[in-house]
């Protein structure tokens, strides 16, 4: 099946473009280090989309899994053994010998590889100018996504319980240093992956916070001159949610530049052997140093734009909630918006464009018009309870 994105359960090969990921800030220093770097094509599992993707996206964000071809580097202070695998069949070997392979829906074409646990990076899969095309593609079907899950709940178990230990351990010693830091070490799978975790979103609003400032006043129709009150009848709680989740790819990105921007092929054999599909402790380590370049060129240059994920930009964030006068560092987030900021389009004057319905699918006249519509509606809400903005933070 041809599809504009790339779809979830596939084997696939990825490359990282460090060059492209450091583009938009016109930097030599940053753009000389990144072409340094020495980038692998890396054999990955396709385990989860991050949003819903839309045509016109530049990249699309995926969670993707490292596939290894040696058992599991050990982490003695995370708890994590080299047992911690599974085979993907044809390969069927395993330390202790129990436990069965992952079974794709076609013959996998490597007979040594293994999924290792907690090794999930986030990655930004760049759009092609053609679809991508899974027609011959190796996957897993529902049931066997599912298993892999299953199959490491035993190791999770025992990650659980060796955290659980040092916590007793150094309550029982009486260390507070130690009992601190080893609560604070991760305990689930989401946080043993990489150095440079996603950054964790806001704590959701609750409807006693959407409601205890009342002094949010809005602007109604010119005809009319009425206004718009910030009470609890006037917006609902379940809809200032849906619009922090952002699940439509609204507002401006601003951690997207530390994400892996990355060229994906569902050719296996074109881009890979079995003797030489690199460790994904190798990937880690890709994604750790392009992080510190981005980091260090945003430093450098607080008020560049981070890049954004549609060509045209589009966002219901406005160009003055983007970026502030000064920096980035210093956006007041409680400021209402401007009093003399152009006034806000009615739907009803919105031009509609009519598209055909047998249009390439890279054309974007109908998510563009989806995109205006929300942010038309979202200029209209209170600003207290308008989606969070996230700044970069060093």
């Amino acid at each position: 099946m041809k599809r504009f994105c790339p779809g979830v359960f596939y084997y696939a090969v990825i490359r990282m473009d460090p060059v492209a990921m450091v583009e938009h800030f016109n930097d030599p220093i940053a753009t000389a280090e990144a072409r340094a770097l020495e980038t692998k094509k890396y054999l990955v599992y396709l385990q989860s989309c991050l949003d819903i993707p839309f045509p016109t996206n530049l990249w699309y964000r995926y969670d993707v899994s490292p596939i290894a071809t040696t058992l599991r580097a050990e982490e003695p202070s995370n708890g994590i053994t080299s047992d911690m695998v599974i085979p993907i069949y044809p390969n069927t070997r395993h330390p202790h010998g129990s436990r069965s392979p992952i079974l794709p829906e076609k013959p996998f074409p490597f007979p040594n590889c293994y999924h290792w646990i907690d090794t999930t990076e986030g990655v930004r899969i760049r759009r092609r100018n053609e679809p991508f095309d899974d027609s011959n593609a190796i996957k897993l079907d529902a049931g066997e996504h599912v298993m892999i899950d299953v199959k490491f709940s035993d190791d999770y178990k025992r990650i659980d319980d060796f955290f659980h230990e040092l916590d007793v351990r150094a309550e029982m010693e009486g260390d507070s240093g130690v009992g601190s830091t080893a609560s604070a070490s991760p305990a689930t799978s989401s946080a043993l992956g990489s150095s440079f975790p996603p950054p964790q979103a806001c704590p959701p609003l609750t409807h006693s916070d959407v409601t205890s400032n009342g002094s949010g006043d809005i602007a109604g129709d010119e005809g009319n001159g009425s206004s718009y009150q910030d009470d609890e009848n006037n917006h609902d709680p379940t809809v200032v949610e849906l619009f922090k989740m952002d699940i439509f790819n609204l507002s401006h990105d601003h951690t997207a530049e530390l994400l892996p921007l990355v060229d994906l092929w569902y050719e296996l054999t074109d881009h890979l052997t079995a003797d030489t599909i690199p460790s994904p402790l190798d990937f880690r380590k890709e994604c750790e140093a392009i992080a510190r370049i981005v980091h260090t060129a945003r430093l450098r240059s607080p008020n560049v734009p981070t890049p954004s994920r549609d060509p045209d930009r589009m966002s219901i964030m406005s160009d003055d909630d983007f970026l502030s006068e000064g920096s980035v560092y210093s956006f007041d987030y409680s400021a209402p918006p401007n009093a003399d900021d152009e006034p806000v389009p009615r739907v009803e004057d919105v031009e509609v464009v009519r598209i055909d319905a047998k249009a390439n699918f890279q054309k974007a006249g109908l998510w563009t018009r989806l995109r205006k519509k929300a942010r038309e509606i979202y200029r209209r809400l209170p600003w207290s309870v308008r989606p969070p903005f996230l700044p970069y933070f060093p």
